[in-house]
């Protein structure tokens, strides 16, 4: 992603979180480290088994983009030594400008069935979605679901697939909606999310990437009963809704963000460390680790997230949320996802980063190699696979 087409983009949107804040040092780094073994040839993945997927569609789903092309498409990793394109959305919801930064963007799944996107007419709103839509994995027909005139930017839909919620927000602030058959209705009001970042502003610290700090999401928690919305930026906030809409917590500032669900915790990185929030009760969980951007495995055991070491070397490290045994899998790897609960996908750091030879720039489609690592076999290999914006089953 060129830094240019993220400042006109960011610009326009005014959702630029800042990128100025303090980086993970070595005491965010976990002692236990696993070694990946030797790379495999490119593909998908290099695994000698059949990975079977849980009920009830007992189908792997990946909504990803591949090497040579920004076409998104719908890959069926069921067996993951044989997968296919079953589906996509063509060009139209690339994740251009946005990211895993802005968790639940551009394009995910509703069930094993179907798709929603956001989108717009590039010509009259600089290409910023203001429209979300749902649709067959095929991609067509589609059902416009809301249409404005305001930026819609994030979106989550309920385990069911019955309702959505949707943020809309312009310089003069952010609205979380709710939509159920039909009906939409304004759960609660927010800060506008505010401009800046290190592409602009001089940025503190060692070894400052403007992406580790990046960060906007809403997400329902599996069993569907309440939402988290946490925007990490100059106009930071966390803040935890019922599934009616009641605010069940509320900050701004944000004492925490990263956020992620698994199982029945919401789990967030504040200044202490990673804490988990269950039924109203703040826990410690990670004491003195500061992830980036974490993703919760489909079977609600493991959390998959980046942290960056002494010298600045991002790696990927795995969690296991029952124990909390944390298992280093590697350096210069970043920006990781679960494509089922054993295959984790993640892409190559540039060493350049950590030596800060180039500038950092932001996560998106990558350029470099790109690798899937077994959780099973302890064995890494190459992928096809550029970037995943989702992966079906969600997280339970």
């Amino acid at each position: 992603m060129k830094t240019a087409d993220w400042i006109r983009a960011l610009a326009v949107t005014a959702l630029m979180a800042s990128a100025c804040g303090s980086t993970p040092t070595a005491s965010a780094i976990p002692s236990s480290s696993v070694s990946p073994s030797a790379l495999a040839t490119p593909s998908e993945s290099q695994a000698p088994s059949f990975n079977p997927c849980p009920p009830p569609t007992n189908r792997c789903l990946a909504l990803v983009t591949l090497r040579g092309s920004t076409q998104v498409v719908v890959r069926d990793i069921t067996d993951i030594n044989h997968p296919t394109t079953v589906g996509g959305l063509g060009a139209r919801a690339a994740p251009v400008g946005y990211g895993p930064s802005l968790e639940g963007s551009s394009g995910q799944f509703v069930s094993g069935t179907e798709l929603s996107y956001t989108g717009g007419p590039a010509d009259t709103n600089y290409g910023i979605p203001t429209s979300l839509f749902r649709a067959p994995l095929s991609g067509s027909p589609h059902t416009v679901i809301a249409k404005g005139t305001q930026a819609v930017f994030v979106f989550a839909w309920t385990p069911s697939g019955t309702t959505v919620v949707y943020l809309t927000s312009t310089l003069a602030g952010t609205e979380v909606h709710q939509m159920t058959a039909g009906h939409d209705r304004v759960l609660v009001a927010l800060p506008a999310p505010g401009v800046g970042g290190c592409e602009a502003e001089p940025c503190p610290g060692p070894f400052q990437n403007p992406g580790d700090t990046w960060d906007f999401r809403v997400a329902y928690s599996p069993d569907g009963n309440s939402i988290s919305i946490a925007q990490n930026g100059i106009n930071s906030f966390l803040w935890i809704l019922s599934a009616d809409g009641k605010v069940l917590s509320s900050s701004i500032p944000a004492i925490g963000s990263m956020t992620v669900w698994s199982g029945d915790g919401l789990y967030f990185s504040d200044s202490k460390g990673i804490e988990v929030w269950r039924q109203g009760a703040t826990s410690a969980f990670l004491p003195g680790v500061a992830w980036i951007r974490p993703k919760a495995s489909p079977d609600g055991t493991h959390i998959a997230y980046e942290a960056r070491d002494a010298h600045g070397v991002a790696h990927v490290f795995v969690v296991d949320t029952g124990t909390r045994q944390v298992r280093d899998l590697g350096g210069y790897r970043m920006e990781p996802a679960f494509l089922t609960s054993r295959y984790l996908w993640s892409q190559a750091e540039p060493p350049c980063v950590a030596a800060r030879k180039c500038q950092a720039g932001f996560p998106g489609i990558a350029t470099g190699s790109s690798y899937i690592y077994d959780l099973q076999d302890g064995a890494e290999s190459e992928s096809v696979i550029t970037s995943v914006l989702d992966a079906w089953p969600h997280p339970a």
